[in-house]
C-alpha cells in the first residue's frame, strides 16, 4: 500500500470513528479532529486563549468591561478551519478556560 493510499485509508478511518463516537463529554476534541487540526494548531488556540485572558485582565484593571473588542481579536486569530460559535461553545461544555470561553461564547450568541 502506497503512503497515498494508508493516508487515504487512516482519513476514512477516522471519518468512520467521529460518527459513530459519543462525543458528548468530548466536545472540543471532536472539532480539533473534524477540523483535522495539528498539536500544534491546538496549542496556538490555547495561547490564543491566554492571551485574549491577558487582554481581559488589562482592560479590567483599567476599568473596561466591553467583551467586543476582545471577541474581535478572538475571531481574527482564530484558525479558519474552526466556527466561531462551535468552537467556543464546545469549549464551554468542556469546562475549558471558563473565565475566558464563557464570555466570548455569550457575546457570540448574542449577536446571533
Amino acid at each position: 500500500m502506497s503512503l497515498e493510499e494508508k493516508v487515504e485509508h487512516l482519513s476514512y478511518q477516522m471519518k468512520i470513528l467521529l460518527e459513530i463516537v459519543d462525543w458528548t463529554d468530548r466536545p472540543f476534541e471532536y472539532e480539533v479532529i473534524r477540523a483535522n487540526l495539528t498539536k500544534q494548531d491546538v496549542e496556538a488556540f490555547y495561547q490564543l486563549l491566554e492571551d485574549i485572558r491577558a487582554r481581559q485582565n488589562e482592560q479590567m484593571r483599567y476599568g473596561f468591561t466591553s467583551i467586543e473588542p476582545l471577541l474581535v481579536h478572538f475571531v481574527g486569530m482564530l484558525d479558519l478551519r474552526l466556527d466561531v460559535k462551535t468552537i467556543l461553545g464546545a469549549c464551554v461544555r468542556q469546562g475549558i478556560e471558563l473565565d475566558v470561553t464563557e464570555p466570548l461564547y455569550r457575546q457570540v450568541r448574542l449577536l446571533d
